[in-house]
């Protein structure tokens, strides 16, 4: 847990009373620049400071995250959303920064557990599983498995156990073996032939789409050029955010393996977020639609449209949601191990 300290700055207008104000000094990428809330004209005792900070402490924080992201948007070489979608993504990438770094280590385990929970179901709803919210947490979080619920389904939660273990432990750059691997463990006791394995025959295609997928022969090449291409252009500064997209989507319509591209492919993309410290996107059931109209407008060469489908919908599904957990948040625990946060705002329809 961590939390950055605030100041009190003081100003002596001309021919009037001092203003104090508390302020937080903003460094990011070598710019400064400084956050100030209006206390009055009456110095604060040091009792004063500390409830002042904590009064203010969402203000000033969301204040914060503002600037910042006014300076990072300034940084990017943004092709296909505007400069204010690209500051609305920053803005909320760094909220969820200052939310993170705020939360107990129990707090942390609580979130990370309940957000993998929903994005679970979420990411295997998508592909027909019929397991519930309440289901999944039963059986990923208690390994209580459902009553009349086929073994392909329950392996298809269970598996991301194995998915989420290994995830949390590779810290590398994504790779064809790390692709390889999270297919092995998403298909493990599903597909014993070709889990962790780029599919051999061209006897494919991708539901309703009428794009001709990557020939096999081809797909280990394609899958190491669109690796190259997408730290290319990170390091040529383009806007990650939209890379992460055209990498998911270049991805899917390579598919390079017999089965289970779709989930592999969404581990990929929230990964690539992850590493660039943006909050993971959930797969919902009710976005299903969206998500699947933004992949076919690729299809059509339409990226700028598919990639600010994507930002909609991180920006409503995260957005308000880290924006409420940070008012929590920012309360100190009174006690040791207290757990400020019971809603995490996740939920299989929200």
């Amino acid at each position: 847990m961590g939390r950055r300290p605030y100041r009190v700055e003081v100003n002596y207008p001309k021919d009037r009373s001092p203003q104090y104000f508390l302020t937080k000094d903003v460094w990011f990428k070598g710019k400064k620049t400084k956050v100030k809330k209006y206390l009055g004209n009456t110095p604060p005792s040091g009792k004063d400071i500390e409830k002042l900070s904590i009064e203010h402490a969402f203000e000033i924080e969301t204040k914060v995250a503002e600037k910042k992201a006014e300076i990072s948007s300034t940084f990017y070489n943004s092709e296909y959303l505007s400069i204010e979608e690209v500051r609305n993504i920053e803005e909320l990438r760094f909220l969820y920064k200052t939310f993170t770094e705020l939360l107990t280590t129990n707090e942390i385990e609580a979130y990370e557990q309940r957000f993998e929970v929903s994005y679970v179901q979420g990411t295997t709803s998508i592909e027909g599983n019929t397991f519930s919210l309440e289901e999944t947490h039963n059986l990923l979080i208690d390994g209580i498995p459902p009553k009349e619920k086929s073994l392909r389904e329950i392996n298809e939660i269970q598996n991301f156990k194995k998915v989420k273990i290994y995830r949390d432990k590779y810290k590398g750059k994504i790779s064809p073996d790390f692709i390889k691997a999270l297919h092995s463990f998403i298909m493990d006791n599903i597909d014993y032939e070709s889990a962790g394995i780029f599919r051999r025959t061209d006897d494919i295609g991708i539901v309703g789409c009428d794009l001709r997928v990557t020939p096999s022969i081809m797909i280990e090449d394609e899958i190491q050029e669109i690796i190259n291409e997408y730290y290319k252009n990170i390091e040529d500064g383009k806007y990650p955010f939209e890379q992460a997209v055209l990498f998911h989507y270049k991805f899917e319509i390579i598919h390079p393996f017999a089965d289970g591209n779709g989930r592999v492919g969404r581990e990929v993309f929230n990964y690539l977020l992850q590493k660039e410290e943006y909050p993971k996107l959930l797969f919902l059931g009710k976005d299903r639609d969206t998500y699947i109209s933004a992949l076919k407008l690729g299809n059509n060469g339409d990226y700028a449209e598919m990639i600010a489908l994507f930002s909609e919908l991180i920006m409503h599904q995260r957005s308000e949601v880290i924006k409420e957990n940070l008012k929590k948040v920012v309360v100190p625990p009174q006690r040791r191990g207290q757990m400020r946060l019971t809603d995490f705002g996740f939920d299989e329809t929200s």
